[in-house]
């Protein structure tokens, strides 16, 4: 069997990491505070920017609370709808890997909710904070790497997540 593109690519990914334990240690420990990152710098937002001596509008709650609301809906439903296997449950011949992060989710991998909010997040705050938005925004794209390198997800499934919470953002402000 031949292998794939994205296994090659993945394999030569896992390679390092599994060669370097401090890398795989970072790449462990990055998981979760990059999830914590985006959490805290949406709390952050959401307080800056509605905090009654900053005098919200109706619209600013919308943008701010309603709009990562209905990215993080949708995208959820599309990951019903689509329920793409994940890259470690796929066999050798389907284009599937060895994790280098043990995970037991099944399925719901397309799109990847993780950059969906991450990407809502970031460029919803670029109209408002804009540091505040591209720092997250950056912590989107670790977000996407991590989850990549770690065998949690196809590409594909981080690209069309970053477009999805990108897409939501911008059309809250067009």
């Amino acid at each position: 069997m031949e292998k794939t593109s994205y296994q090659k690519i993945y394999e030569r990914q896992a390679a390092f990491y599994k060669k370097h334990a401090w890398a795989m240690l970072a790449l462990k420990i990055a998981n979760p505070i990059t999830t914590v990152l985006i959490v805290a710098g949406y709390l952050a937002f959401c307080l800056i920017v509605l905090l009654p001596s900053s005098e919200p509008t109706k619209w600013d709650f919308l943008r701010v609370l309603g709009v990562p609301a209905l990215c993080f809906i949708t995208a959820s439903c599309a990951r019903i709808f689509f329920d793409r296997k994940r890259p470690y449950e796929r066999t050798a011949e389907e284009g599937g890997i060895e994790p280098i992060i043990h995970k037991t989710t099944k399925g719901h991998s397309f799109p990847s909710r993780h950059a969906a909010c991450a990407f809502v997040i970031g460029t919803a705050a670029l109209a408002y904070l804009p540091l505040l938005g591209v720092g997250l925004l950056i912590v989107g794209l670790m977000i996407g790497y991590i989850r990549f390198t770690s065998g949690v997800h196809f590409p594909t499934d981080l690209l069309m997540g970053a477009l999805w919470g990108t897409a939501f953002g911008l059309l809250a402000f067009i």
